[in-house]
């Protein structure tokens, strides 16, 4: 599995500590039968029923650890 890294500007190899991440939020999502999905006119999450393809877009997400995280 691959992620997008913003600061490598490159795609790198998920690390085991993000893909247990990963798999710790599809746990809690599918314990109480929501997901995180994204609503495109505002940039906003959206909390929905369960979804498996909500769970496979959250785990292609870019990510961005070497910028602040405020």
């Amino acid at each position: 599995m691959k992620n997008w890294d913003c600061c490598k500007d490159d795609y790198v190899e998920t690390s085991e500590e993000l893909k247990r991440f990963f798999d710790d939020i599809e746990n809690v999502c599918k314990k109480h039968g929501y997901s995180i999905g994204h609503e495109d006119e505002h940039g906003a999450f959206l909390i929905e029923k369960y979804s498996d393809d909500n769970i496979n877009w959250l785990k292609n997400a870019n990510i961005n650890l070497n910028g602040g995280g405020d």
